[in-house]
């Protein structure tokens, strides 16, 4: 039994299913070039996650000063 199962990826352009390990940028098949996300999402993410919790951080400011 392998300790790691390979996941399996399909292309959205010719429908077929190769083993993804990880770092694969390019269909192996027809060559449709995978999107990569971009480190900015991220860092977006983060932020709004802040805004959205700042009237929580206020709140408990005042209750606690």
């Amino acid at each position: 039994m392998p300790s790691t199962m390979a996941s399996v990826r399909e292309c959205p352009s010719c429908a077929l299913e190769f083993e993804d390990t990880g770092n694969v940028k390019e269909c192996p098949y027809c060559g449709y070039e995978f999107p990569q996300q971009r480190d900015s999402i991220g860092w977006i993410a983060w932020l709004l996650v802040l805004l959205l919790l700042w009237p929580a951080i206020k709140g408990l400011m005042y209750l606690l000063g």
